[in-house]
């Protein structure tokens, strides 16, 4: 998969550095399987002196460079979690991992085994509201997932996950 998408990488990561000055890639530390913190990679779509322990959602615009609003759009940002699934750090399919200060969202994945599992590029919640929802519904959604986790409900997601991708359909930025 990285082999195949590695034009489309090359591409991306030239714009992302001649559009602002700094990295390419963004790393920031995230919970993960077991609430193990790991870095996690995406394309940098932020000015050098945007903060980083916050959550994506709740970042003034001002900060998010001219690329990085269209590649937050088109989640082509995050496409360097392609190494983070390769390191087995992530899977394809579960929970969005989150930087360590969300802990009501990490105290509730733990109580409800979630954190069990590897977190995923895309998920049940990531399709049914992604920033929207709130973080209850958000567990719900991820029990649901791994109640009812089977390969036809993760082709469903991941048909969905490119859908909500094409249509930008929940994303905010």
């Amino acid at each position: 998969m990285l082999i195949i998408l590695s034009p489309v990488l090359l591409l991306i990561a030239i714009i992302v550095r001649l559009d602002s000055k700094g990295e390419i890639l963004f790393k920031q530390k995230r919970v993960g399987k077991n609430s193990k913190i790991f870095y996690i990679y995406k394309f940098r779509t932020m000015s050098d002196n945007a903060q980083r322990s916050i959550p994506s959602n709740e970042l003034m615009s001002k900060h998010v460079t001219k690329m990085g609003k269209y590649l937050r759009k088109s989640s082509l940002d995050e496409l360097p979690q392609l190494i983070n699934i390769i390191k087995g750090e992530m899977c394809f399919i579960g929970y969005r991992p989150v930087i360590p200060e969300e802990t009501d969202l990490i105290l509730l994945r733990k109580k409800y085994k979630i954190d069990e599992h590897l977190p995923g590029l895309t998920g049940w919640a990531q399709i049914n509201g992604r920033d929207s929802i709130d973080t209850y519904e958000k567990i719900e959604l991820e029990k649901y997932y791994y109640q009812n986790k089977n390969i036809l409900f993760n082709i469903k997601i991941t048909l969905m996950t490119i859908y909500k991708v094409i249509t930008r359909e929940c994303v905010y930025y």
